[in-house]
């Protein structure tokens, strides 16, 4: 039984003017069941059910198919539906799963209770699409013959004459029995006759006419002094030929309009050759047509309302603001709620290196001098820097704008795409070059180096002192089982790991995608989820980050989050400002914060790089830098670029540094790859050495 309408019920992701935002999935529970169709919600009354609505669950909401009862009021409802009245559906559920995020509610579930029709409902996208016309085409106003569409009401046209018979055609319908039985010959109609032909008939009679209408196109373009369109040998001027006689061939009316082949090719050769020829440059029939002064018959242009498409119905909006389109945001709102925040700005942090072996305890002889411990204490402060948004609007707009709050779906963007851009900056830096033009960059966030300076640190730039980066050979196109070396990598380094713990894992969603389809030996996934993939990496959980954002080379980074710190001052928090300016009629909105950003705890963090083991080399191990009477030697060695920590300036191997008590009492000294290089990742050897003056 074909439903008397149907529509969407209720439509996902649109704000509904209740408040509430249906998300996707909600209610697929209901797919196929029944229930009822009332009008405006009445539910006091039995008289107020229409008829009942099916479910059913698609992608983008619940779909209804609705079935109206034999009811008065259900009659009315019909008709007010078809003539297009009531055009709008809303729903009325119970038990619903209602979650606040963001100052708004998503109903996530529920159970539909009714369905009814009303006059102006709450959700945007609920409604009627398909309406089921009965009896809007009767059954004998076309007819189907071989294929071809007639109309059964065209006017009766004049019986062909008869001709010799065909031996070979075949046999001709016998009259019935009863003469009373057979129809009127001054009521039958073209279209009659042809009903009374066999499948074989219509075959043979379609056949024939293609062979007159190819015959008279091949006439028109012989040599043939003219073609004739009508014959005075019949009853009238209005009388057409008959085209089943063949006789008739060639023969012409005098003193009647005639289509001659001189006009046809004309014609044609106008149409094809160029304009310096006389010809219309490709133009086509019509416009050919109209450049000549002809007349044709055109929608609009000789009957019906001109410009007819200005009275169609403007489009309607299936949401009443406009989406965004951006990156996917998850990963901000984990990496902001897990990083720990200080209410100060300026952030120090103290340590103090006891991996020396002046830091390591002593035997003792007797009579002997005992030596005191020394090891260094360092420390790094960061201080804040500004992050903002600015927006402008004409009060004439925001006025002339009456579907939707412009103001407040504008605040909702830029306090988003400012949480991204901080959660952006402490992860792996803004991205932006620090000098544009030959000077500094004005819209890059603010990243200090060294041990002091103001602004946001990126873990994925920062000292190899608080985040480590350890080298991952794989190949440059790794296959399903390369990807087994990350994991094997990850593990491996948490010996080297002094964070606080609860780590968690930041991939590319394509490395996500990697790990997730990694397959065994017989084609199997091994992993079903990224639960079970953390698992192997030992690690918490893993975040999924658009691939666009995450450094080239980079696999994952790994940190427990605590140990990245937000620091802001009273009143250096994320506020919003607006103004007006009466000179120009604009309204000014700003969002800003003030606020540092650093790793607090050395080690804290890890940076799992992607190396090509086949294109570049391992250096398997570290030759150490010599002291002699505080003159250290820079050993030369290949693979292996030795720098200066203290000042960042690169060592020449084979030089030597020498320690005095006044301008030289310690040198630090670091070991890094060289280009077409890397270091053995799960390696314990030392690559950074201390060098104090001794007196």
């Amino acid at each position: 039984m074909e439903p008397d309408f149907s529509g969407y019920v209720t439509k996902y992701g649109i704000r509904c003017t209740d408040g509430r935002t249906i998300q996707p999935g909600a209610f697929k529970h209901q797919d196929t069941l029944k229930v009822p169709l009332v009008y405006q919600h009445q539910h006091n009354d039995v008289s107020q059910v229409l008829g009942y609505t099916i479910l059913s669950a698609k992608e983008d909401g619940i779909w209804g198919d609705s079935y109206l009862n034999s009811s008065a009021k259900a009659q009315d409802a019909r008709a007010a539906v078809q003539h297009g009245d009531l055009d709008k559906y809303s729903i009325w559920a119970k038990d619903l799963d209602e979650r606040i995020m963001n100052n708004e509610a998503l109903v996530h579930d529920g159970v539909i209770q009714e369905t009814s029709l009303v006059l102006a409902g709450a959700n945007a996208g609920a409604s009627i699409y398909n309406v089921l016309a009965h009896g809007a085409i009767e059954d004998d106003e076309f007819m189907i013959v071989g294929g071809d569409l007639v109309h059964a009401d065209s006017p009766a046209q004049p019986d062909p004459q008869p001709s010799t018979p065909d031996p070979a055609a075949a046999p001709e319908p016998q009259p019935a029995d009863n003469p009373a039985d057979q129809p009127d010959p001054a009521d039958t109609t073209v279209a009659d006759v042809l009903k009374t032909l066999s499948e074989e008939q219509t075959t043979a009679v379609n056949a024939f006419i293609d062979d007159i209408v190819k015959e008279a196109v091949t006439e028109a373009l012989t040599e043939e002094p003219q073609l004739t369109h009508s014959d005075s040998s019949k009853k009238g001027p209005n009388m057409s030929r008959n085209q089943f006689d063949q006789a008739e061939k060639g023969q012409q009316t005098a003193g009647l309009p005639q289509l001659k082949h001189d006009d046809i090719t004309a014609v044609l050769t106008k149409a094809k050759g160029d304009s310096a020829n006389g010809g219309t440059n490709g133009l086509s029939l019509r416009e050919l047509v109209r450049s000549q002064g002809g007349k044709e018959l055109m929608h609009a242009d000789d009957y019906g309302v001109q410009n007819l498409e200005i009275l169609f119905p403007d489009a309607q909006a299936l949401m009443n603001r406009p989406t965004f389109v951006d990156r996917r945001q998850e990963w901000v709102k984990v990496f902001l709620a897990g990083t720990s925040h200080s209410p100060f700005s300026r952030v120090k942090t103290l340590y103090a290196d006891i991996t020396a072996d002046e830091a390591r305890a002593r035997g003792y002889i007797k009579a002997g001098q005992k030596v005191e411990e020394v090891f260094p204490v360092f420390k790094r402060t960061t201080g804040p820097a500004f992050i903002y948004k600015k927006q402008k609007l004409d009060r004439q707009d925001i006025i002339d704008i009456v579907d939707f709050d412009i103001v407040a779906w504008m605040k909702v963007e830029m306090r988003g795409k400012l949480d991204e851009e901080i959660a952006r900056a402490g992860l792996f830096g803004d991205g932006r070059p620090v000098m544009v033009g030959g000077e500094l960059n004005p819209d890059k966030i603010q990243e200090p180096t060294g041990t002091s300076g103001d602004g946001i640190r990126s873990i994925y730039n920062d000292d190899d002192l608080y985040a480590t980066r350890y080298s991952v050979a794989m190949p440059a196109n790794p296959t399903g089982a390369d990807w087994n070396i990350l994991l094997d990598t990850v593990t491996e380094s948490q010996e080297f790991y002094l964070g606080s713990g609860n780590k968690t894992a930041f991939v590319s969603y394509r490395v996500a995608t990697k790990l997730l389809t990694i397959r065994d030996d017989f084609g199997h996934r091994v992993y079903r989820n990224l639960s079970e993939v953390a698992g192997d990496m030992d690690v918490a959980r893993i975040v999924r980050v658009p691939t666009e954002l995450m450094p080239d080379g980079c696999l994952a980074i790994v940190l427990d989050l605590a140990d990245y710190n937000f620091g802001t001052n009273r009143g250096g928090e994320v506020t919003l400002f607006d103004d007006f300016d009466i000179d120009f009629n604009q309204y000014k909105y700003l969002i800003e914060t003030y606020l540092s950003g650093a790793l607090v705890i050395p080690y804290c963090a890890q940076i799992f790089m992607q190396i090509d083991a086949e294109s570049e080399t391992l250096v398997a191990d570290l030759t150490e830098p010599a002291v002699a009477a505080n003159v250290v030697t820079v050993p030369t060695q290949t693979g292996v670029v030795y720098k200066r920590k203290d000042t960042g300036a690169t060592v020449t191997g084979g030089s030597t540094i020498t320690l005095d008590a006044d301008t030289l009492k310690q040198v630090q000294l670091e070991a890094t790859p060289a280009s077409g290089y890397y270091f053995e990742s799960d390696s314990d050897m030392k690559d950074t050495w201390t060098f104090r003056y001794k007196a």
